[in-house]
């Protein structure tokens, strides 16, 4: 499998390559490119003081004293409180401030106007390609097929588990093939286990329509022939004896087929960072983003509108998991948006199954003081603690809107170390390079 990584690393320089466009001689000037258009310089991010650093430590240690240590609730509860008074002021003065300057005079939107159209889900390729799920499809045989060139066993191998979709029938179909391999290493001499006729039941069955099977029949050295059967001819594979008598290889074979896993694209976050809005919360979007039917889709912005109402509304711990598992049959993707104080909100794309692990990890990359621990909530303003329970189980597909502070008593840790005097930042220059309007 390490020479389809290879293959894939190659796709991808020779597609940077193509991107960075004609070179240049080097008793060539450069040409100038002009700088309209581009963003503001973000100012340069400031490192924590000596003293915040020790501070941030201290309050770290605190928050995990070890086993057996007991943590006050009440003196954390109502330093939280005060950080989301904090938080809400922060909020409004952001907004009042925006609403006087004129700064989105030009984003005047009413929450009457139309909802947001997010555009469809796109994927990534080991080669950089990027692309909708249709279309990868066909871009990933393509280039398991340039693979089978080059490695024909792994290539093959991936071809297998990648582009069949009965799990079922994938493990029929190899279970075949290694029954076959079973049979020559057991009697590498006899010839009726050297041959397998195409036409057979159990080949049509199990082996005939299995994407990459044939393949990697031939792959093991199988030989397409036709030859006499019965009163007439039909095709069959044939190994040869010397590729019979190498057992090693033929074991080897096996244990590649067996131990064989799909290639599975990697689901692009699309980060977009937005400036504060009112219509955050406004989403629509595409189908392929729910596993209903289109008669079902339509009920679906009845039903996000009442899992609001249902959180105020007190339910038993079954009720919850019922809802919790519809939600995992109704939801293929997720899309995030995280408010932070000042009304920025940070917006990704997620799998509906991703653990909330995944989502504390992508905004988490995004952060200013990456070191520092910081609290996500939910709409209904509970916090979000559970890492293992999947996106849909916490109920934030198919698309929320979220809320960030920093932790209450490290942020009060940092102010006293620095004598009240402190600067609150919280997504990296980086990312507040590609603020947008919303």
């Amino acid at each position: 499998m390490k020479k389809i990584g290879a293959f894939f690393e190659k796709k991808k320089t020779d597609m940077k390559f193509k991107q960075a466009g004609h070179g240049v001689k080097l008793n060539e000037s450069t040409p100038q490119s002009s700088t309209s258009g581009q963003p503001r310089p973000v100012a340069p991010r400031l490192e924590p003081s000596c003293s915040s650093q020790m501070a941030g430590q201290a309050a770290l240690t605190r928050l995990d004293p070890g086993p057996g240590a007991c943590r006050p609730r009440s003196a954390a509860s109502a330093s939280i409180k005060a950080q989301v008074q904090l938080d809400n002021e922060a909020k409004q003065k952001q907004l009042s401030s925006q609403a006087q300057g004129g700064a989105t005079a030009n984003q005047d939107y009413s929450d009457n106007q139309a909802a947001l159209l997010v555009l469809g889900v796109t994927f990534r390729c080991r080669c950089s390609m990027r692309l909708k799920k249709p279309e990868f499809e066909a871009h990933l045989t393509e280039c398991l097929l340039m693979q089978l060139a080059e490695d024909p066993p792994s290539a093959s191998a991936t071809m297998v588990y990648t582009l069949n979709k009965d799990k079922g029938k994938i493990k029929v179909g190899v279970d075949t093939i290694c029954k076959y391999l079973d049979n020559v290493c057991l009697n590498p001499g006899e010839e009726k286990y050297r041959k397998i006729r195409s036409s057979n039941k159990a080949f049509q069955e199990r082996i005939t329509g299995l994407v990459g099977a044939e393949e990697f029949l031939q792959a093991v050295g199988f030989e397409r022939k036709i030859l006499p059967y019965e009163d007439s001819e039909t095709d069959f594979f044939v190994l040869n004896e010397e590729r019979a008598s190498d057992i090693d290889r033929l074991n080897a074979m096996k244990e590649l087929l067996k131990s064989g896993t799909p290639y599975k694209p990697v689901l692009e976050r699309d980060m977009k960072v937005y400036q504060p809005s009112q219509r955050a919360s406004h989403f629509e979007l595409p189908s392929e983003f729910y596993m209903l039917t289109p008669e079902e889709i339509k009920k679906e912005q009845q039903i996000r509108a009442e899992v609001i109402e249902r959180g105020s509304v007190l339910r038993t711990k079954a009720m919850k998991e019922a809802e919790s598992q519809k939600a995992l049959r109704r939801y293929r993707y997720a899309l995030i948006r995280v408010r932070f104080p000042d009304g920025v909100l940070l917006q990704g794309t997620f799998y509906a199954r991703d653990k909330l692990r995944t989502l504390k990890e992508f905004v988490q990359s995004q952060l200013d003081n990456s070191w520092q621990p910081f609290i996500l909530t939910d709409p209904g303003n509970i916090k979000l603690t559970d890492d293992d329970k999947m996106l849909a189980e916490l109920h934030l597909a198919p698309a929320v809107v979220i809320n960030f502070s920093w932790d209450a008593e490290v942020m009060a840790d940092i102010a006293a170390a620095n004598q009240g005097a402190m600067r609150v930042t919280y997504l990296k220059p980086d990312a507040m390079g590609q603020l947008q309007p919303l």
